[in-house]
């Protein structure tokens, strides 16, 4: 079983440019840039958003791989004992082969779609959190705009002097420290 990416919350995170105070026509624009997946890689939120998916998708492995050792050793057995069991018992033991391997293939199912469900819901928590703090910190620091580096298709070159991307990890850790 995979363990789930926590990359793909990046998409979510900056999936819209942050307006944190509407220009005036004709002035120029304040605007910086923020590495998403750095903010994840790096940042509190981000490590405990990974922690919780890993940490669920260690579960389902040890669920999955337990059944699977179960399958594995009637399967052996299954061979060992072919030519010495009856028909009846050879058949049983058949059948029980292939209502262990449903039940494995229900429970792969089962762990798939509650990784994606759990995905989804910590990749709204995250947003939930990091959403005001984007906003916050254009606010604060009078960026018009942040743009997210990681999402940005397009731009060949930015000053790595609009790069803010350790000054927002900063804040972010800084509020999860506060919210503890």
């Amino acid at each position: 079983m995979k363990t789930v990416s926590m990359f793909t919350l990046g998409a979510a995170m900056f999936a819209t440019t942050m307006f944190a105070a509407p220009s005036q026509a004709g002035s120029a624009s304040n605007f910086a840039f923020v590495n998403g997946d750095r903010v994840l890689e790096t940042s509190a939120i981000g490590q405990g958003a990974r922690d919780t998916l890993e940490a669920s998708a260690t579960q389902w492995t040890e669920r999955l791989t337990s059944l699977q050792t179960e399958l594995d050793t009637m399967s052996r057995q299954r061979q060992e004992q072919a030519l010495t069991l009856n028909e009846a018992a050879l058949s049983r033991l058949n059948q029980d082969i292939e209502e262990k391997q449903v039940q494995l293939d229900r429970m792969n199912d089962d762990a798939r779609r509650d990784l994606q469900r759990l995905e989804q819901q910590v990749t709204i928590d995250v947003n939930s959190q990091l959403g005001p703090l984007v906003e916050r910190f254009a606010a604060d620091n009078g960026y018009d705009m942040i743009f997210d580096t990681a999402r940005l298709q397009g731009i060949l070159y930015f000053a790595p002097s609009k790069d803010v991307t350790d000054d927002f990890i900063a804040v972010v850790n800084a509020a999860g420290t506060a919210a503890q």
